[in-house]
């Protein structure tokens, strides 16, 4: 299930569109068939994007706003699995998997995604292995970038994942709510204040 609204023909959207995917693969026939193969989707501060048990056949790029993923443990317990930043991909659940997605996408913002149907995306790669290649270097960031989160809760205390984060992306720290932060770095809310006072 995806729950969107749906922007039609917007140049701004569609210029940032054409400047990420020129920049990334430096191809201006292939820069133009995926910037006209994009439909826009504008969602509201804390709508869900995509629920846990379902799944999408789109891929999105975040033009706007903050997407953050999340599981809800046994006791009814929200934990923040990621956040998607401008530039940043999500739904990306599907492009890899045919299971329904574990987890819940909403947004964490009022936020534009550019939504990109799998299946398209699929025979474009076929006639552009350009695109193939930066796809699977995407995907690659994506997994080291989960696997230095990994390595932060196995090594780092609280305050050093914290002092990481707001090193690494202070964006992040100014947009999330805190609980959300909190949830992120593996600490309570009240943790998280006393970690801020002491800085």
């Amino acid at each position: 299930m995806f729950h969107v609204n749906v922007v039609i023909h917007n140049d701004m959207y569609k210029e940032y569109i054409y400047n990420y995917f020129l920049s990334l693969s430096n191809n201006t026939e292939l820069t133009e068939i995926l910037t006209n193969a994009v439909e826009f989707a504008k969602i509201p501060c804390s709508d869900s994007i995509l629920e846990a048990g379902h799944r999408t056949n789109y891929i999105c790029l975040v033009v706007s706003g903050l997407v953050r993923g999340f599981y809800i443990d046994e006791d009814g317990n929200d934990r923040t699995k990621c956040f998607s930043l401008p530039g940043d991909w999500c739904c990306s659940y599907n492009y890899l998997s045919d299971e329904p997605c574990p987890f819940f996408l909403e947004a964490e913002q009022d936020t534009v995604l550019a939504k990109f149907f799998i299946p398209e995306l699929e025979k474009i790669k076929e006639n552009y292995p350009i695109l193939k290649k930066k796809i699977e270097e995407l995907l690659a960031a994506s997994m080291m970038k989960s696997e230095q989160r990994i390595f932060s809760f196995l090594s780092l205390e609280a305050k050093e994942r914290y002092l990481l984060l707001l090193k690494e992306q202070p964006e992040l720290i100014e947009k999330a709510k805190q609980e959300h932060i909190a949830s992120y770095i593996g600490v309570t809310p009240s943790s998280l204040s006393r970690i801020k006072r002491y800085l």
